[in-house]
């Protein structure tokens, strides 16, 4: 039997906190005291029944998941009850399992990509919240209301954030500013202007 069987669903966690570190922290370390990863989901159980406080707590599911009347909590339901945004769930994780480091951890674990399309999601839907806002802000008929429509109609949302160029595109870039200044002084010297060179 689960030593963690609690009649709470992630909803009442989340309601109130204290219950995590109530009946969540102290289950979180392994026998040698290690930051437990894997085993803390149903999906990736191993049998433990000699240790008790290694029984799974959570569920990647998007609802809680109840087996042999023991309920699984869902931690993503959890983590998307949060006010944060991908990379940044200090609070998450401290409320959750006490510690940054066992978050870090998890995220680079076996089980990272549950982690990852979780982050996506949330991506996502803050992008599609801030949208949203901007649609009922174009609705409006003063200089608010234009620039909103604007961002819309080109669909600014949609443009990739570009990182630095690459070494390639500098070159590329100087070799065109290079013809472009060798186009220039011939253009000059046919009209019979001097170029002074420095």
């Amino acid at each position: 039997m689960n030593s963690l069987n609690k009649s709470f669903s992630w909803h009442d966690y989340v309601e109130d906190t204290s219950l995590m570190k109530d009946h969540w922290h102290s289950h979180m370390l392994d026998a040698r005291l290690a930051h437990r990863t894997v085993s803390l989901f149903w999906e990736t159980r191993r049998d433990r029944s000699d240790e008790p406080n290694m029984d799974p707590i959570f569920t990647f599911k998007d609802r809680d998941w109840t087996v042999d009347g023991v309920t699984y909590i869902s931690l993503k339901q959890i983590y998307f009850s949060y006010d944060h945004v991908p990379e940044y769930e200090y609070e998450f994780a401290m409320d959750v399992f006490g510690s940054w480091d066992q978050w870090q951890k998890l995220i680079k674990s076996s089980v990272r990509h549950n982690f990852a399309d979780w982050r996506k999601e949330l991506d996502f839907r803050i992008k599609s919240k801030a949208i949203r806002g901007i649609i009922e802000m174009s609705r409006s008929d003063d200089a608010k209301g234009l620039a909103a429509s604007r961002y819309l109609a080109d669909k600014s949302y949609d443009k990739k954030i570009r990182g630095r160029p690459t070494k390639e595109e500098v070159a590329g870039e100087l070799k065109m500013a290079v013809a472009d200044k060798a186009d220039l002084v011939k253009d000059a010297e046919r009209l019979g202007i001097k170029v002074v060179k420095g």
